[in-house]
């Protein structure tokens, strides 16, 4: 039986893993939004369109973790579960984005607004959630190292399943053909 102290580090560094790998994705977010406004959309439309195609994916796979893992977490874990409202109203917006653009091209008419906006709201959201919640989660008390290892499992059935489609449905198997509703609740 593992000693307190060796169970505290185990949490501790669950712990730590779960928030940097959220901050991670965090990154590749702001990361595609820099190179993307370097990016011409009509010169180079098949580069824009990769790009904003790998950022739906990535936020889809990110806000499926938050949503069915972490954010329940979160809520049992800290008093302030206004913050966790607010971001699951935050996830509802980018969802409703994220749906428009994967039926769009960059030869569309606001493509180009519509993914910035996206973009700029992902980075409120990363803002609030890296400055007000995460400081938070790194006081409370959560069975990090299962919350670890649900998110992990969770994260690997998603990316295996591939890049995520309009009207696709994040079940805990993986996404499948349902109404895009249902992502939401």
């Amino acid at each position: 039986m593992p000693t307190s102290r060796a169970a505290s580090r185990a949490s501790s560094q669950a712990r730590t893993a779960i928030l940097a790998e959220l901050k991670e994705d965090h990154k590749r977010v702001k990361k595609a939004y820099r190179d993307f406004q370097k990016l011409d959309a009509e010169a180079d439309p098949e580069s824009c369109e990769a790009l904003v195609h790998q950022v739906l994916d990535d936020l889809s796979v990110h806000a499926a973790i938050e949503e069915e893992l972490f954010y329940p977490a979160a809520r049992g874990a800290i008093a302030e579960e206004s913050l966790v409202d607010e971001a699951e109203v935050e996830h509802e917006s980018v969802h409703a984005l994220i749906e428009q653009l994967h039926g769009m091209t960059p030869q569309d008419d606001k493509y180009v607004a519509r993914f910035t906006v996206l973009c700029e709201y992902v980075l409120h959201h990363v803002k609030e959630e890296e400055g007000e919640m995460f400081p938070l989660l790194e006081k409370a008390r959560l069975d990090w190292e299962a919350l670890a290892a649900e998110m992990s499992a969770r994260r690997q059935a998603l990316t295996a399943a591939g890049p995520l489609e309009e009207g696709d449905d994040m079940s805990e198997d993986g996404p499948t053909a349902s109404h895009s509703a249902s992502r939401r609740s």
